[in-house]
């Protein structure tokens, strides 16, 4: 990852125009600040996370038709708000929006509120595998709905927020891909939103374990029916990455016990097991032991001995 600075107009203009297209930068405010961590993946591929003090960007008719791509960006609104315009329409967007539009066309992006932050991938609109049509009619309509409030936005963007560790840049474009064109498919109401990929397919899983680790009676049945796939295909994809859905499954909801352990030291260590997801009390001691090395009640009390 590339980490970029700026405090000029100037400066920030080449900091943007050398991430993604070139634009014209405006609207500054008068103690600019910007920020740009920047991660390419492939050549069709990348990531980027933009934070502002405020600012506006126009990408011209004229440096629209230079462009030597078909890319598009899908832009999540992480902070404050603005408006995009492209293709004849306007979207405002506010924390949650997600908007689609594509670089070699004109546009412009008016942040010039406060204390700006987006999240952008930035792909090749070919590469998505989704009918060019399709793509087309996100563009026209700018906004993603509900943005934020669905799984595939969510799916796609938690992944872009935070790949997997030492996993080969090849493949995690390969998954970004994927999440993307299920998202594209799903704001259409096309599919069930099921990534194709097995490093999408395990993001997904992982997504809905995050979502759901405290709902009582999940099983790999229940799991594999709600991604549409069959019971061996969930095995095998964590499979090859050396993982297994139920660690997954146990992990979130260690995870919770742990906080609510250090959050609510009240609770007994019997509801703390139920509210995690944990069918008995004894299951979740023996699961937070293996994971701890101690039970449940000393981890809490050593936490709470070091102050």
């Amino acid at each position: 990852m590339v980490v970029l600075e700026a405090e000029s107009a100037d400066g920030w203009e080449t900091v943007v125009s050398g991430c993604f297209v070139p634009l014209r930068c405006a609207g500054f405010e008068p103690q600019f600040t910007g920020r740009m961590e920047h991660a390419a993946f492939d050549d069709g591929l990348s990531v980027s996370l933009v934070t502002t003090c405020g600012t506006s960007a126009d990408r011209t008719e004229r440096l629209a038709g230079r462009a030597e791509s078909d890319d598009i960006h899908l832009s999540l609104q992480r902070s404050s708000r603005g408006i995009v315009t492209a293709g004849g329409g306007a979207a405002s967007v506010r924390p949650g929006s997600v908007t689609i539009y594509a670089t070699d066309r004109p546009y412009y992006l008016d942040y010039s509120w406060p204390r700006q932050q987006q999240l952008i991938v930035q792909v090749s609109r070919s590469s998505l595998g989704a009918p060019a049509s399709m793509i087309e009619d996100a563009m026209r309509r700018l906004n993603v709905p509900d943005g934020w409030r669905t799984t595939p936005v969510r799916n796609l963007f938690s992944y872009a927020a935070a790949p997997p560790d030492g996993e080969d840049p090849r493949d995690v474009a390969e998954t970004m891909r994927d999440l993307a064109s299920v998202m594209v498919r799903s704001s259409f109401g096309e599919g069930g939103g099921v990534p194709r990929t097995s490093g999408g397919l395990r993001h997904a899983v992982g997504e809905y374990f995050r979502q759901h680790a405290t709902q009582p009676g999940i099983d790999m049945d229940h799991v594999a029916l709600h991604h549409f796939v069959s019971r061996r295909r969930l095995y095998q994809v964590f499979e090859e990455a050396g993982q297994s859905p139920a660690s997954l499954l146990r992990a979130e909801r260690l995870r919770v016990a742990e906080r609510l352990l250090a959050e609510i030291p009240e609770r007994t260590v019997e509801s703390v097991a139920y509210d995690s997801g944990f069918r008995d009390v004894t299951t979740f001691t023996r699961a937070f032991r293996r994971a701890h090395g101690c039970t449940p009640r000393d981890w809490r009390a050593g936490r709470m001995s070091n102050g």
